[in-house]
């Protein structure tokens, strides 16, 4: 990595663990079948990946659950297919500021709204999912363990470096279906 990338990385740093200094939410353990609102981070890193999201947004998606799903493309543009589909909003760095922050209303708004659930889909680190999902309201954050750390997510599903997004939905959702809330301590 160059010397002009290590500076932003680091300043993007900063200021996310100066935000999570003040970042207040309620934590508590939610299961699928209890949660109203549940939202989807991930990496919109092919067709495949962006297909299988598709699917469970559309799996989860009831008359009483609402779900939202933010895909991250890591290119200037935004592929034809994640615009067609109209199922979720999609950004691409041209929506970054110079350290690597979102700066798009939306993305503020979707990190602001307390979820019940969010579900972080990430196979590998990107900071502008990283700061997405550390500044999240939600009430419940899960996704695979990782670098991250255990502020970020209240639940990791630990899964080999070679997962596929498919192995990882199919291991959260096994786990948000047979967690017991009422039986959970405080988080």
């Amino acid at each position: 990595m160059g010397f002009i990338s290590n500076i932003k990385r680091s300043a993007g740093k900063f200021i996310l663990d100066k935000k999570l200094m003040h970042l207040r939410r309620e934590r508590k353990l939610v299961n699928l079948h209890s949660a109203k609102t549940i939202g989807i981070v991930y990496h919109v890193s092919n067709q495949i990946v962006f297909d299988k999201v598709k699917g469970l947004v559309k799996e989860l998606t009831s008359r009483q659950r609402q779900v939202m799903a933010l895909g991250f493309v890591n290119r200037k543009t935004i592929p034809n297919y994640c615009v067609a589909a109209n199922s979720g909003y999609y950004f691409s760095l041209s929506d970054l500021n110079w350290y690597g922050a979102p700066r798009n209303a939306y993305i503020t708004e979707f990190i602001n709204t307390e979820f019940d659930i969010l579900i972080d889909l990430s196979l590998e680190k990107h900071f502008v999912l990283e700061y997405v999902t550390s500044l999240s309201r939600s009430k419940f954050k899960v996704g695979r363990q990782n670098e991250q750390g255990p502020d970020c997510f209240d639940m990791m599903i630990k899964m080999d470096a070679g997962a596929s997004v498919e192995a990882l939905i199919e291991q959260l959702i096994h786990y948000l279906v047979i967690i017991k809330p009422s039986a959970a301590v405080n988080i």
